[in-house]
């Protein structure tokens, strides 16, 4: 008979039953299960089938989901390998059919797969990277750069120091759970030998996928360091990574933080003016593009050859954190850690007892930019309701706001795949609360750096788990006169005609690659870029100097519709009306004015970031309707 697991890094199945012949019924556990944690996330899924017949066509049908009708009404479909001989993940060939409301919280989705052998198959929601597959690919590169091999990838609490740190939470950390409920074979209670049997496979292809996308030989010039700056509550790392050129590198080595990089071990050194761009990714766990965007960055940034890695080396020190929620990962979380908390909203009031991993990175954020080094910071999320990859910015005053979105606009032009007028730079989405716990974004990554910071260029990253709603049609890039230089930058490749296109991580890597070619645009010292060589990125400037004042116009039209209607109605303040963390596909602005954007004003003036009066009325979204994939592509 089959066997069905999820006892293995970032699995998910609570609960397997048999409908048919080969139909069975999957049950997603929500984060936190069996504990007094337990939330409502339950969206995540990722389980194995073992023992099943070569030629077999098996049906899923996958229940207890939040409501993800905007995601797969676009044809979203999960993935699926075989291991050990197919460790890459691909999406399944049949239609997904979903069904059920929100209303009456029964949406389930069915999927079928045709087995292809007597392997050990995996399914899950989209293109997993566990935690274990991220720690194997900062191994790949410590051995590159000669450093010392790493610590545990997870030691357990007890030895941490402290006590319990899940305070009123009574199991930490969860061990996955092995599916239940099947037949003989599922092997309920000591089924050890089902549970080593997936957990090592799964383990072996984090091995095998680590150095994908990442050089085989140590690039010269460049400067990699990798630190534990913390321990999650469940006793895994929580690394920062520090990556630069050689060159302008001093003698001296960072200040050390207080309660944070516990081995000991010598700081990254100090570089001459060189500015700062800090990435993360991964503080909610199901959002597993966000790790692709991020091997993006990491990829680009070391290729040897390349003229514009070579420059964002010699202009930048990049400071990486892969995962900052390594508990909910390889729990098979969906958004919370180990205490069922979001971590993005905890940014201002954190503590490193009791989130140690955004109290870690809040106080690099606030050492970096109080020696005058951080420049740029960009928080990686996926999202299910609206397609496409785009960017949320702050609202600032109209001249900072220019140099705020024209970012967002350089990014855009070095992708195909991320929509602009997708992007939001609203006051309302730096205030909005959740429905379900009544957070305020003024806690998440970018609004909560804005706070401590002031700065212009502060980003949310979103990529849709499907697809897009267009393909940006690219300049052709200006090749350096070097002839070696010019052959090490490789065309990208035509866009497919016709039918929408899925992403895949290769466009989410392509995302991130654009991350960091916009920063050089930004100041003007990419030697290969899109822009124009005379007068282009002035250009650029015009263009999104004209899109904010349209904005601006259309915002202050639309606060004045949304004020009479609050009042005709004696509506109060608004709340977020989705499950997720950002606005509906259609970017219509919300229902909060100018009280919300004076409290933010007067919390970041009080924090010493941005000066008082800083935060205007909503920029606008911008959002925009369009066709799928393939309307804007290349003829």
């Amino acid at each position: 008979g089959l066997t069905f697991d999820a006892a293995f890094d970032s699995g998910n199945c609570a609960r397997v039953e048999r409908l048919g012949e080969h139909e069975f019924g999957i049950w997603t556990a929500p984060d936190c299960v069996g504990t007094s944690c337990e939330t409502n996330n339950r969206t995540w899924f990722h389980f194995s089938v073992s023992h099943a017949t070569a030629g077999r066509v098996l049906t899923f049908v996958v229940h207890n989901m939040n409501s993800q009708n905007r995601l797969f009404k676009h044809g979203m479909r999960p993935v699926w390998r075989a291991l050990p001989s197919r460790p890459q993940w691909e999406r399944v060939l049949h239609p997904v059919v979903a069904a059920g409301t929100k209303a009456e919280d029964n949406f389930t989705i069915r999927f079928r797969h045709t087995i292809e052998s007597s392997e050990t198959h995996f399914f899950a929601l989209c293109y997993p990277q566990p935690y274990a597959e991220t720690c194997s690919r900062l191994a790949h590169l410590d051995a590159l750069f000669g450093l010392p091999p790493a610590s545990a990838e997870i030691m357990p609490p007890s030895r941490l120091g402290g006590g319990d740190t899940a305070g009123e939470c009574d199991a930490l950390p969860r061990t996955p759970q092995k599916c239940e409920g099947v037949e003989e074979e599922t092997r309920k209670g000591g089924g050890v030998g089902v549970l080593t049997a997936a957990d090592g496979l799964v383990e072996e292809a984090s091995v095998r996928c680590a150095s994908h996308g990442l050089p085989c030989r140590r690039p010269p010039g460049v400067y990699y360091m990798r630190e534990l700056l913390v321990r999650s509550l469940g006793g895994r790392r929580v690394d920062l990574l520090t990556l630069s050129g050689s060159d302008g590198m001093l003698e001296e080595e960072e200040e050390r933080l207080e309660g944070l990089f516990p081995e000991g071990r010598p700081r990254p050194r100090l570089f001459r003016d060189k500015k700062v761009v800090f990435v993360s990714a991964r503080v909610h766990p199901g959002e597993v593009p966000a790790s692709h965007v991020f091997d993006g960055v990491l990829s680009f940034l070391l290729r040897e050859a390349d003229p514009r890695a070579r420059r964002l080396r010699e202009a930048f020190v990049f400071k990486l954190v892969p995962c900052l929620n390594p508990d909910g990962v390889a729990d098979g979380h969906y958004r919370a850690d180990t205490r069922g908390l979001n971590l993005n909203r905890v940014y201002l009031d954190s503590s490193l007892e009791a989130h140690p991993s955004v109290h870690g990175v809040a106080e690099v954020i606030k050492q970096l930019h109080g020696r005058g080094e951080l420049h740029l910071y960009v928080d990686l999320h996926a999202h299910a309701n609206k397609r496409g990859c785009f960017l949320f910015g702050n609202a600032l005053p109209s001249a900072q706001q220019v140099e705020n979105v024209l970012y967002a606009k350089l990014v855009a032009l070095n992708s195909r795949w991320v929509d602009f007028n997708g992007c939001d730079f609203s006051a309302r989405n730096m205030s909005r609360k959740d429905r379900r716990d009544g957070k305020s974004k003024e806690g998440s990554g970018r609004v909560g750096v804005f706070t401590m910071t002031g700065l212009t260029h502060v980003y949310t990253l979103e990529c849709s788990y499907n697809e897009g709603r267009l393909v940006n049609k690219l300049q052709p890039v200006q090749l350096p006169a070097c002839k070696r230089d010019a052959a090490a930058i490789s065309p990208p490749p035509s866009p497919p005609r016709g039918a929408a296109l899925k992403y895949t991580p290769a466009h989410w890597r392509d995302v991130g690659k654009a991350l960091a070619l916009a920063a050089l645009d930004l100041h003007d010292i990419n030697p290969a870029s899109r822009l124009p060589a005379v007068g282009g990125l002035e250009k650029q400037r015009g263009i999104v100097a004209a899109w904010v004042r349209t904005q601006a116009r259309k915002e202050a039209a639309r606060a004045a519709a949304r004020a009479a209607k609050a009042a005709a109605n004696g509506e109060g303040e608004d709340e977020d009306e989705d499950d997720e963390d950002d606005e509906d596909e259609d970017g219509s602005p919300g229902r909060r004015g100018a009280a919300a954007t004076a409290k933010l004003g007067r919390r970041v003036a009080a924090s010493g970031g941005a000066q008082r009066g800083d935060v205007p009325e909503a920029m606008g979204s911008g959002l925009q309707r369009s066709g799928h994939l393939g309307d804007r592509a290349e003829a």
